[in-house]
């Protein structure tokens, strides 16, 4: 299924599906991507180990990926940091919804022990470019262009039913461990979206707080 048939798919899908799979067409022009956001009180629709791997607790699968800048950038070069990793497309509504929050995140943290990293999945030139002109972003956006890299971090029991499994985690966040570790795994609840960050958020300040009170 290439991403315009997926689109199409999106469209025509039943709400119990949208809700499975995260994600749906662009809204209208006049929609403002924040009334996605309904922040539940806990993450919901969580990476369980009952989904396979990888999930919380697990090393999370290494990547060499291309920059805007044309640079690689590789996941393993990021450790001993926490990392904060979203994967994201141009063409759903809640990856627009969150990616002025993904910015905000990435300037909150700045000057702390913290790594923000997008991973554009499986998207051509201009969907790519289209994702990156609406916010700057102060951090990588990667380009996973075959969905290769989104594929390997897609749980077997992540929603089964959907063949093309480079879509299942559009709009996931992941925080990873200065270790490398998955600290923080959730695929997008399009009922109770939390485009705000605000469990994410609390992750990274766990982790952080961990590592304050860490003796040298």
């Amino acid at each position: 299924m290439n991403i315009d048939k997926a689109k199409r798919a999106f469209s025509i899908a039943p709400l119990v599906f949208l809700v499975a799979v995260g994600c749906a067409p662009p809204p209208s022009p006049a929609a403002h991507p924040t009334v996605f956001d309904s922040t539940p009180p806990t993450p919901s629709i969580a990476v369980t180990p009952e989904m396979g791997s990888p999930h919380v607790g697990d090393l999370a699968p290494d990547f060499n990926l291309v920059d805007e800048a044309g640079q690689k950038v590789s996941l393993a070069s990021l450790r001993g940091s926490v990392v904060m990793l979203a994967f994201v497309t141009s063409w759903c509504p809640f990856s627009e919804a969150e990616q002025p929050h993904l910015k905000e995140l990435a300037d909150h943290y700045r000057g702390a022990n913290v790594k923000v990293v997008a991973v554009d999945v499986k998207e051509d030139d201009a969907g790519y470019q289209a994702y990156r002109a609406r916010v700057a972003m102060p951090f990588p956006v990667l380009r996973d262009t075959h969905g290769d890299v989104v594929t390997a971090y897609t749980p077997q029991g992540a929603q089964p039913d959907i063949r093309d499994r480079s879509l299942v985690l559009v709009t996931s966040n992941l925080v990873l461990d200065p270790q490398g570790r998955i600290a923080f795994f959730t695929m997008a609840d399009t009922l109770h979206f939390d485009a705000r960050l605000v469990h994410a958020r609390r992750a990274i300040d766990h982790l952080l707080a961990q590592a304050d009170t860490v003796t040298p």
